[in-house]
């Protein structure tokens, strides 16, 4: 999931943790009409998310103070749901922007709509793909989670190495066709997945900062006490990542 979320329910008590990072990267766009030429005519305009309080939510929010903007004031921000739904709703003239990444952005290029904020050349650090377990669950299900996170990392090695495979993947669960837009979404996705997916530092406390301006627990919190590397370690220390990358396992 994407850990920010997971981060406000560990501020309001859940006893979870991250215990590895996929993506560190935001991937996240907003999508205007080619007449919006600068974030700053955001002003007054419509901007679909998926749901308050969510990944979509918070880093729109960042990227509007960023560019000035006051994102309670100067702009309207709206819960559209999903990818699909945000992007028919740009298509319908609901909104006058739209959240979106990777083959649903690719198919508003299409359209002729246009990247006005690219999210990951923004100073902005969040992780937007991890695991996220009940600390109970880590203590005593250690194995289980070990074989899950192989798994995983097995699953993040086939996107690097095999792109035909990842293809047929990407078109049955995203239901696209359209083979240059599929090719995008490969090329966007490959070089952003972590090999050894520790769970990263610096997006936690970077969200942990926000969340603390309006959450007074936050404030006392600390964001190496919501990480857990240590099935990670544990499989980097017993060499599964080294061996999984080798030339041998790769044959």
């Amino acid at each position: 999931m994407a850990p920010p979320a997971a981060i406000g329910a560990w501020v309001k008590g859940a006893d979870i943790a991250l215990i590895g990072t996929g993506v560190n990267r935001l991937l996240e766009t907003v999508m205007t009409a080619s007449e919006i030429k600068r974030p700053q005519d955001l002003r007054g305009k419509k901007i679909g998310i998926s749901r308050y309080g969510s990944l979509t939510d918070i880093i729109l929010r960042e990227g509007l103070r960023h560019y000035k903007l006051n994102p309670e004031k100067d702009v309207v921000i709206l819960q559209v749901g999903g990818e699909a739904p945000r992007l028919a709703a740009l298509k319908s003239g609901a909104v006058d922007g739209a959240m979106l990444s990777g083959d649903q952005r690719f198919q508003a290029e299409k359209l002729g709509f246009h990247v006005l904020i690219d999210f990951s050349k923004l100073p902005i650090d969040y992780p937007i793909n991890g695991m996220v377990a009940r600390r109970d669950f880590i203590r005593g299900q250690r194995e289980l989670l070990k074989r899950f996170v192989r798994s995983w990392a097995e699953g993040i090695k086939i996107v690097k190495t095999d792109k035909e495979f990842s293809l047929r993947v990407l078109q049955k669960y995203l239901r696209v066709g359209d083979r240059e837009i599929l090719d995008k979404s490969y090329e966007q996705y490959k070089p952003v997945f972590e090999a050894v997916p520790y769970p990263e530092h610096k997006g936690v406390a970077f969200a942990l900062s926000r969340l603390a301006e309006s959450s007074p627990e936050a404030a006392k919190l600390k964001a190496e006490d919501f990480i857990d590397p240590s099935i990670v370690a544990d499989l980097d220390r017993e060499g599964f990542f080294k061996s999984l990358y080798s030339e041998k396992r790769g044959r």
